[in-house]
């Protein structure tokens, strides 16, 4: 079967959440974020999201490029070698760079449509709680 693409998990009318969720501009300049997961809404694929998703940077799940231009090819995160000037010529990428919320994670990890986090729950409580979850469905 035919997998969706990213956008069919993303939440609706995003606002205010592209800028709750965008990537600060500390980790965007850090020297790990060239192993950064770039997806786009249209892509049908992403990394493994972990409990330590927005804590750490290599490893540990995708993020969201929101901008309508395209992304330069980039070599997957396991295959990029860390070079200085890596992200010349993508800097306008990076400040459309998002994470993921984390209902979106739950919809990607295929929990039913009413699930919820308690309303006590910060974001990143969220990406621990659903981090290492597996989608039965791909899995």
């Amino acid at each position: 079967s035919d997998l969706p693409s990213i956008s069919k998990f993303l939440d609706e009318g995003e606002g205010d959440l592209t800028t709750s969720l965008q990537v600060p501009a500390k980790v965007l300049d850090s020297s790990a974020s060239w192993c950064f997961d770039i997806v786009t809404p249209s892509d049908k694929r992403s990394s493994c999201f972990t409990s330590a998703y927005g804590k750490y940077i290599r490893g540990t799940g995708s993020v969201l490029y929101t901008g309508t231009g395209n992304i330069p090819s980039l070599a997957q995160p396991e295959e990029r070698k860390f070079q200085e000037q890596w992200k010349d010529g993508i800097s306008d990428v990076y400040e459309q760079l998002r994470y993921f919320s984390g209902k979106e994670l739950a919809r990607l990890f295929g929990f039913p449509p009413s699930f919820s986090f308690p309303s006590t729950c910060t974001t990143k409580q969220e990406w621990k709680l659903v981090g290492n979850s597996l989608n039965v469905r791909v899995a």
